[in-house]
């Protein structure tokens, strides 16, 4: 099992960056405080083509770096309105899912990341992150506590050695998400539910 590590993502253009901190390899048991990677086979994940990659504590670890502000992100919200899928407005792909609120806070992102140098002076820079409260799923019958809803696209995270989307699926580590049926959510690994997509 890998550290906590921070991982750089963006749009394509590069006009959204971000960094999550993930600890892999994620946890298969619902239970246990875990990253989360799947893919859901609902018609809104479908058609956005979503990626889900989601951190095991949203508010201390992703932080929105640019743009200045989350407002020139787009924002789709579909049903209940409740979460936002945001994207960037000049290259128009889809970074991030979240149903939370934003604030700004100012902090040394390379110390944030764990990537700065002893002796390097601190270089403040405003940041946004997420603030939110628990929420209650229903996940296979059980009510489980759940932090608010982040998710990082997983396609855009930055190509690495531990960001290496074919392997994730190799290795077993993507759920895949019946969400579309009104019997409740279910998980396997190994194939898409009907519908999904691998």
């Amino acid at each position: 099992m890998y550290d906590i590590k921070a991982y750089p993502g963006s749009c394509h253009c590069g006009a959204v960056q971000y960094q999550v901190k993930l600890k892999l390899p994620p946890v298969h048991d619902q239970t246990v405080e875990s990253v989360r990677i799947y893919k859901c086979n609902c018609t809104t994940c479908q058609k956005m083509g979503y990626f889900h990659c989601r951190p095991t504590n949203p508010v201390e670890n992703y932080i929105l770096t640019s743009p200045s502000d989350p407002k020139e992100l787009g924002d789709y919200r579909c049903y209940e309105k409740k979460h936002g899928w945001y994207f960037c407005k000049s290259c128009g792909v889809r970074v991030l899912g979240l149903g939370g609120s934003w604030e700004q806070i100012e902090l040394d992102v390379e110390e944030w990341a764990g990537t700065k140098k002893d002796g390097e002076e601190e270089k403040l820079q405003k940041v946004w992150k997420t603030s939110g409260e628990d929420r209650f799923v229903e996940v296979q019958g059980q009510k489980l506590t759940r932090p608010y809803y982040l998710s990082v696209n997983a396609v855009t995270l930055e190509p690495s050695e531990d960001i290496d989307l074919i392997k994730w699926h190799e290795k077993g580590w993507v759920y895949y998400v019946e969400n579309l049926r009104k019997d409740g959510t279910q998980l396997r690994v190994g194939e898409p539910h009907e519908g999904g997509m691998y």
